[in-house]
């Protein structure tokens, strides 16, 4: 006797085998207490939809074959204001709750809450077979990002982390006009951030005092995993808590997921060999205010044969001389990166053309046409089975990965770190060995993630 096809099955079964889907007749809901959706829909739920989490559920929603089936927010104001655009949508303060009741009747969510929370979120609902896409950085730590990536691709379904630069305009001229091989053996890549200035805190020591928790906050849930803390207004929640060890990632976390995508992408980088910090360390419980970082990668047959070196500045520090030497010291980007070859030099941007020399003369290159897709719409397709996602955990995990080892570098100044990417672990450094994972805190744990 045949098993029926579940409309869960049908769409991890499709994104594996890259099938066109069904057509209305072949697909009915699977879910009979579900309001009337329409067929061959791909029933999701947004956890997170303030800020960013806000324009994510936007895009996604907007995609003709989304449905939104539930909501969650820690942030009752958030959570009131999501549910006003999406009324059918069943609310929830705990996204525990919301995969415990609604699982059986989602395809997907998307995970855009602070950074400490991205895996344990991410962790179950892939653990529940859903599709996931999960803004940028992926995790808060080297080994959730390794056991994200094992379960994604143990349990065969779709993901996406949240770099929409990835699939934008600029990024495609970009790694266009890199394979055109015009610059020669690179062997050095800088990469910059204006941030954090100005942007959120860091280099400052937690704030003293405690203040009234808002009604419409619940604080024990905006903490989850981490470490209970007072509250403190204009601190953490909305927007002030990436500077902070226990909750975000700092300037790196944060844009080295869009501005180092080049060098990772287009080089095709595996694990570095050395990680080093020249600049200051954190403060026991922020980021620096400015970091340099300096990565070294074996060679790849886009690099030198003697490897290549990555450099991170942020704190709108830039490779000033470098970008004079090759002329680009007029109007540098704010938030770019500087490919070094041989004969010359790239400059790419997420937010602006690139640019080219050559050491004889300014490349008069023509650029290639831009291919933007829209990066949310891209993962839909991709759980449909239409198209393949650009920035699946398989990708993005190391990409962020390789992030977070320039945090934990900031922790040891001056001091080279040899890592050995394949073991999960630093060379005679257990303590930075330590930092490649954290405890979660009581009440929170999961088995399988840490």
């Amino acid at each position: 006797m045949s098993k029926k096809l579940t409309r869960r099955k049908f769409l991890r079964n499709s994104a594996v085998t890259a099938v066109v889907a069904p057509t209305a007749a072949q697909l009915l809901t699977s879910c009979a207490s579900a309001p009337n959706y329409a067929v061959n829909k791909l029933r999701h739920a947004a956890i997170g939809v303030g800020g960013m989490g806000g324009a994510d559920l936007k895009q996604i929603a907007a995609h003709k074959d989304v449905v939104i089936v539930a909501l969650c927010d820690v942030d009752a104001n958030n959570l009131a204001t999501a549910a006003e655009l999406h009324p059918e949508a069943r609310t929830y303060t705990d996204w525990r709750e919301l995969l415990e009741a609604e699982h059986h009747r989602l395809d997907s969510v998307n995970v855009t809450t602070p950074d400490h929370m991205h895996a344990p979120i991410s962790y179950k609902a892939i653990e529940l077979g859903l599709h996931v896409y999960c803004q940028k950085p992926l995790t808060h730590t080297v080994l959730e990002s390794r056991r994200l990536k094992e379960i994604a691709q143990r349990k065969h379904v779709v993901t996406q982390m949240g770099i929409q630069n990835h699939s934008a305009a600029n990024y495609s001229v970009a790694k266009q006009l890199f394979d055109q091989d015009h610059i020669k053996d690179i062997h050095e890549v800088h990469v910059w951030t204006d941030r954090p200035a100005g942007w959120w805190p860091q280099g400052v020591e937690r704030p003293e005092g405690e203040d009234p928790i808002p009604a419409h906050l619940d604080w024990d849930k905006w903490i989850g995993v981490a470490p209970m803390r007072p509250y403190k207004e204009g601190n953490y929640h909305a927007f002030s808590w990436r500077g902070r060890l226990d909750f975000g990632t700092g300037a790196q976390g944060d844009m080295g997921c869009h501005l180092m995508d080049p060098a990772t992408w287009f080089l095709q980088l595996g694990h570095p060999l050395t990680i080093k910090s020249t600049g200051p360390a954190p403060t026991a419980d922020t980021f620096p205010l400015e970091s340099h970082v300096e990565y070294h990668f074996p060679a790849t047959s886009k690099t030198s044969a003697a490897g290549v070196k990555v450099v991170w500045h942020d704190g709108k520090n830039k490779p000033t001389a470098l970008l004079e030497k090759y002329g680009f010291g007029d109007k540098p980007y704010e938030n770019g990166s500087l490919f070094i070859g041989s004969n010359g030099a790239y400059m790419f941007s997420p937010y602006e053309l690139p640019k080219t020399t050559f050491n004889d003369k300014l490349a008069d290159i023509l650029l290639p046409e831009p291919h933007a897709t829209n990066h949310w719409h891209q993962w839909v397709d991709a759980c449909f089975g239409r198209v393949a996602a650009s920035a699946p955990f398989d990708y993005s995990a190391h990409l962020t990965e390789v992030a977070l080892l320039g945090n934990i570098a900031l922790r040891f100044p001056n001091e080279t770190l040899n890592w050995q990417g394949k073991r999960m672990r630093f060379e005679g450094n257990d303590a930075a060995t330590a930092m490649l994972s954290k405890e979660y805190r009581e009440g929170w744990r999961f088995s399988g993630l840490i």
